[in-house]
């Protein structure tokens, strides 16, 4: 038996004492425990892991995301480093030698997780993460526990921070070479600089001209070697030459038939080729030189150099291109950190010079952000699509309205004074006042065209008025102040006064067309806003060269606002009679636009065959005669022959403009005289019988939505055109459902679901749901005419005799001569990948042929 076993008694009171001594010095028992160098799911369900990341059992059971290591597992690539160093450290009389300890496997984790995290947070801003984030749960924190595991590996956030690494023979490299020598030499940079800041960047203004200007000049001073190696020259100067590209792109579309032409005519190397052509290569060509530099390490100039692109796809009608690039614009904005504050630059030094100049940096970045986001909810509101930017989450501060210093170093941010002259940031800050009103609409429509309380869109058209009130009598299109109109740097004042109104009128659109169906007060106001913009529409199309007729602005505010004022004639043809005189002669002018904008721009050529089939069911709906028909089109192509305000040509008419659109533009400080008029209907809408009236501006700012039963016009005296005095020429319709007498009655059943239609987006179905309208006239032997389509940019058939002898487009041409032709089936249909649920399909459905 054990000396110390039970049955041998107490034990001697020595070994008694020994033993509890060996007791109190002995530790406690400790349960064992090996490391564990599988993955947690593997280590979990008891399986083999090759320790690789993601291991192969996570791959094969698609748990890549939960593959994960403990503190201090290695990896295979870990542990191969290892077994190789301690192979490489380890002689054989080492291996033999026992009193020697064994080379640790891993390092103390405490103190390498502690310098991968300060190493790490020094990187947080380029991910976009702020230091108040970065102890969550997100994905640069996972990096960084990766990173701490794993510290003799490459660091995850360091490798993804810098420039793609680039040397002389990479091929990255030779092909950046490659592309920048197709940059055209410095003089032509410098005269389509010179075209695009004078022509396009005012209107958003986006652009430097003294930092770009100072940019060229720091790109023709470095040296070409270092040309071979991108990634050694700064952030901003890598993406510079795709900044250039775009630019030159954009001001080559408006070279042609310019005094410019011939001076760049040299850089077409083909036969045949135009400046369009070119622009399109030169576009490509800026893009490539993105992709080659890629995404890390980016700057200011990649967020402009995608944005310029986005405007040269919106320019050649590739809308849908254009809003894909924009939103890839704004992710690398977001990249950057231009979207929070937290995130803008320090200082480089402690200096004045400077802290000042990293002031205006600041500001640069603000101005460039908030002009994305202006661009992504108006896109985003015009095409019916969502938004990338988010304004409810911590927006960025807007820029301070403030001019640009001679010396950024020695001058203050300070904002602009009340008797300074404007410039073109003030006209962008006030734009984005207007634009930002869209992302509490676009939150409305998701409640559907019957919310709960309407209060809150009364609230939101309020707000618009508002503004509208508070802005600066420089932008008004009624009596605005013209006191800077004759400065040089002023020269964008006039123009921009036809422009703002469409921001506000839009935004009205935007707000009541999701409850035209089922409000009357909204469709009173969104019919009102409709008419106010194609008079500003009117105006702008007059005040610009035939280049600039690829314009997107021009096209989408005149086919939206046509296409939801005529929707709410024909569905609702007994409301608003009033305005019925005025609404048609606004779509004559339309057409005749679109006609003369067709040979240029491919979304006004698309849109005309939309409109003949609007025309057709407008003129049924309101139960207008042939004979009314051809005295409107008549009274259109006498006031198209004549100044629209009566002066002669070469005059100035009102709201500053001049009457001759080539005048306005050639003149060579694009100065305006001064405006002396009001946005008053009478002469300047064509309607010489009706009588000046005092007081009235457009027609649907004159006051709020507290009244309801307010006048919806304000064309409310004088005398009204002969073909509008026979009272056979306009009956009531019977149009929404109501009873009625007219030529064109929809008969829908009276339980119809006005709230089923979705709200009207007429650009977004033109462009994503390929909307048209088709054609099929007569069978062969029908008044002499065969059975073909109207090509309405040619003209048509038309048969002599069949219109009067007076001068008007071929658009004209085709809706007179429907009046001389037999109805038939499918006829002017709308065509497209609309659903029932659309208000095409139900025109369709109801069509008045």
């Amino acid at each position: 038996m054990s000396p110390t076993s039970p049955d041998d008694g107490p034990p001697p009171a020595s070994a008694d004492w020994a033993d509890a001594a060996e007791k109190k010095d002995r530790p406690p028992p400790r349960k064992r425990r090996r490391i564990v160098i599988s993955c947690t799911e593997c280590h979990r369900r008891k399986q083999r892991c090759d320790r690789k990341l993601p291991c192969a059992n996570c791959v094969s059971r698609n748990k890549q995301s939960v593959c994960r290591y403990e503190t201090g597992a290695p990896t295979a690539r870990q542990h191969d480093k290892h077994s190789t160093t301690r192979r490489a450290t380890t002689s054989p009389d080492d291996l033999n030698d026992t009193s020697k300890p064994a080379l640790p496997d891993n390092n103390d984790d405490s103190n390498n997780s502690n310098k991968n995290g300060n190493n790490n947070n020094k990187n947080l801003p380029t991910f976009g993460y702020t230091p108040a984030v970065a102890s969550a749960s997100n994905t640069l924190t996972f990096l960084s526990c990766i990173d701490g595991a794993h510290p003799d590996a490459q660091p995850l956030t360091t490798t993804m921070h810098g420039p793609s690494p680039s040397s002389s023979s990479n091929p990255s490299s030779q092909r950046y070479k490659s592309l920048i020598r197709q940059l055209p030499a410095r003089r032509h940079i410098t005269s389509l600089a010179a075209i695009y800041f004078h022509h396009f960047n005012w209107q958003y203004y986006a652009l430097d001209a003294a930092t770009f200007h100072g940019q060229l000049e720091q790109w023709y001073r470095i040296p070409f070697a270092t040309l071979a190696h991108p990634d050694q020259l700064p952030t901003e100067m890598r993406a510079f030459p795709g900044l250039v590209f775009q630019m030159l792109a954009v001001a080559l579309l408006v070279v042609e038939g310019t005094d410019d032409e011939e001076e760049l005519a040299g850089l077409k190397y083909a036969g045949g080729m135009s400046f369009e052509d070119l622009a399109g290569e030169y576009s490509d060509v800026g893009m490539e030189v993105l992709a080659v530099l890629g995404k890390r390490g980016m700057g200011v100039n990649n967020v402009l150099a995608g944005w310029v692109r986005a405007s040269v796809l919106k320019y050649l009608g590739l809308v849908t291109e254009s809003w894909h690039a924009i939103g890839s614009a704004i992710r690398d904005a977001q990249e950057i950190g231009l979207h929070r504050d937290a995130l803008d630059p320090k200082p480089e030094g402690d200096s004045v010079e400077a802290v000042l100049e990293n002031q205006w940096e600041i500001q640069r970045r603000r101005r460039v952000w908030m002009t994305l986001v202006v661009w992504d909810m108006h896109m985003a509101c015009v095409l019916g699509r969502p938004t990338t930017t988010n304004l409810s989450a911590a927006p960025a501060s807007p820029p301070v309205d403030t001019p640009e210093p001679k010396d950024k170093s020695k001058t203050p941010v300070l904002p602009r004074g009340g008797d300074e002259p404007p410039t073109p940031l003030t006209r962008a800050i006030w734009g984005h006042h207007l634009v930002a009103l869209l992302q509490e609409i676009m939150e409305m429509e998701k409640e559907g065209p019957c919310p709960r309380d309407f209060g809150r869109v009364d609230k939101v058209h309020n707000d618009v008025l508002g503004l509208e009130a508070r802005m600066p009598a420089y932008f008004r299109l009624e009596n605005p102040d013209t006191r800077f109109d004759a400065l040089p740097e002023c020269y964008w004042l006039p123009l921009s006064r036809v422009i703002m109104p469409q921001l506000s009128s839009f935004t009205l659109m935007a707000l009541h067309r999701s409850y035209i169906f089922t409000r009357p007060k909204s469709r009173t106001e969104a019919l009102k806003a409709s008419l106010a913009m194609l008079h500003a529409q009117r105006l702008h199309f007059l005040a610009l060269k035939p280049q600039m007729y690829k314009t997107f602005s021009l096209f989408f505010g005149t086919f939206d606002a046509i296409v939801l004022m005529a929707s709410i004639y024909i569905l609702f043809p007994k409301e608003h009679l009033d305005l019925v005189q005025k609404a048609l002669q606004h779509f004559q002018w339309a057409v005749e636009r679109f006609e003369a904008m067709s040979a240029r721009n491919s979304l006004a050529k698309a849109a005309l065959g939309v409109l003949h089939a609007i025309y057709l069911r407008l003129k049924k709906s309101l139960g207008l005669s042939g004979q009314a028909v051809q005295a409107i089109l008549a009274s259109a192509a006498h006031s198209s022959s004549s100044p629209p305000d009566g002066t002669s040509n070469g005059g100035v008419g009102k709201h500053g403009l001049s009457s001759n659109p080539l005048q306005l533009w050639d003149s060579a400080s694009f100065q305006l005289s001064p405006s002396t008029g009001s946005t008053r209907l009478p002469a300047e809408d064509g309607f010489p019988t009706q009588p000046p009236q005092t007081g009235h501006a457009i027609p649907h700012r004159d006051s709020g939505l507290s009244n309801g039963n307010r006048s919806s016009c304000a064309l409310t005296s004088g005398t009204t055109p002969d073909f509008f005095s026979d009272t056979n020429t306009i009956s009531s319709g019977g149009g929404g459902g109501g009873e009625g007498s007219g030529v064109f009655d929809l008969n829908l059943p009276n339980d119809f679901d006005w709230a089923s239609l979705q709200p009207i987006h007429p650009t977004g179905d033109l462009i994503f749901n390929d909307l048209a309208g088709s054609f099929s006239l007569c069978p062969q032997g029908a008044d002499g005419v065969d059975n073909k389509n109207f090509d309405l940019t040619a003209g048509g058939p038309v048969e002599a005799g069949m219109v009067n002898e007076m001068q008007i487009c071929p658009m004209t041409r085709a809706l007179a001569m429907s009046e001389q032709l037999p109805p038939l089936q499918g006829f002017c249909q709308f065509e497209g990948c609309f659903g029932d649920d659309s208000v095409w399909n139900l025109l369709n459905q109801y069509a008045p042929l």
